[in-house]
């Protein structure tokens, strides 16, 4: 068995009430990732973890759990997840095959989704687990305000490494990948892979909620995360 995964964008869209998962199902094929199930989440910014262990865990289409992250070692189950700005994390353990997914946004990262995935894979025996970090927003395309600076200090005061001076006076720079990053190294994860790839700036490949957010544009469409073990 091996571990897939891929980072898809624009060259995969998908019903956004997951009605019709052709489009998925067709991308997966021409990656060579084999799935008897399809695992999706009604993501909510959370931190809760979905464990799919054995198979009378898995759930049908219509019953998405609420969490923002999944975990199975189950073979040739593909995990996955939405984002459209915020983080996809994959995680893999390749001696255990247990892997792991989570939609990382600042909110989940600050409350502990990615502590939450590590604890899960943990418990499924995991004991050398990797992470890849896929397209989001960088640091560039993510300005925020005095207020969300000032509550991710009191946190931390060495948070503040991880934001620059914006164009407008009170307004910051603030760089989720390496928050992100931080949180992953706190939780024991040493081989971390950042795609650096800004979903706001590359239009051509990937959706971007605060760019269409920006232009008023009413959908900004998903980019879809997948990982599996085949």
């Amino acid at each position: 068995m091996s571990i897939k995964f891929n980072f898809f964008g624009k060259d995969c869209i998908i019903d956004r009430a997951l009605l019709d998962r052709s489009g998925l199902e067709l991308a997966l094929i021409q990656k060579n990732i084999t799935a008897t199930n399809i695992l999706l989440l009604n993501q909510v910014h959370e931190t809760e973890v979905v464990v799919i262990d054995s198979a009378k865990k898995i759930y049908g289409n219509q019953d998405l759990p609420k969490a923002d992250a999944i975990v199975t070692n189950l073979p040739n189950i593909v995990i996955g997840l939405f984002t459209a700005d915020c983080a996809p994390i994959l995680f893999f353990d390749e001696e255990k095959n247990i892997i792991g997914a989570a939609h990382a946004g600042w909110r989940g990262a600050k409350l502990g989704v990615i502590q939450s995935v590590v604890s899960a894979m943990q418990k499924l025996g995991a004991k050398n687990i990797s992470a890849k970090i896929g397209p989001m927003i960088q640091q560039d395309s993510y300005e925020i305000s005095q207020e969300f600076f000032d509550d991710f200090l009191s946190e931390d005061a060495s948070n503040k490494n991880f934001f620059t001076s914006g164009a407008q006076s009170g307004k910051y720079l603030f760089n989720l990948p390496s928050y992100i990053e931080k949180k992953l190294r706190e939780s024991g994860i040493k081989k971390i892979e950042n795609l650096e790839i800004d979903t706001y700036k590359n239009e051509k490949d990937f959706f971007s909620f605060r760019r269409s957010a920006h232009r008023s544009e009413k959908d900004c469409g998903r980019n879809v995360s997948v990982i599996a073990i085949n």
